[in-house]
């Protein structure tokens, strides 16, 4: 039965890996192919700036680097991936400490933030359930 459990719950981690391979590849695209219209549709700064879709440009990139590591996590054995969560927690969740920031002073606004704060949640505390989950089942 325990078998079982540790299975299921390293089973959980790697569907954790995924979703957040795919999120933050969501976040590249946005950010890296589409950063003017991604601006126009979160903020109300008209002309959209040169400098901020740059800013979104090197983000992407870091999302990018950010997907590599949950990708190339999968690789490894359940126990070796604690490294991996822990540093996906927390991108996560300087992300959605900032995100929230700049919502509380008006910088951002419409769905699409929304959904940006919203994963960044999501992603902290998956992220942050599976470091728990190897840490418990080390």
């Amino acid at each position: 039965m325990q078998a079982e459990v540790i299975s299921a719950m390293n089973a959980l981690g790697s569907a954790i890996l995924i979703l957040t391979a795919l999120w933050h590849g969501l976040a590249t695209w946005h950010f890296g192919f589409h950063p003017a219209r991604t601006l126009a549709v979160t903020t109300s700064e008209r002309p959209v700036s040169p400098i901020a879709m740059e800013l979104f440009r090197f983000l992407a990139g870091l999302n990018l680097a950010l997907v590599a590591l949950a990708l190339l996590s999968l690789t490894q054995p359940p126990g070796a991936r604690l490294v991996a969560f822990a540093v996906l927690a927390l991108a996560n969740a300087t992300q959605l400490l900032l995100d929230a920031r700049v919502r509380r002073l008006g910088l951002a606004r419409g769905a699409l933030f929304a959904q940006i704060l919203a994963g960044d949640a999501v992603f902290t505390a998956a992220n942050g359930a599976a470091a728990m989950i190897v840490l418990a089942t080390a």
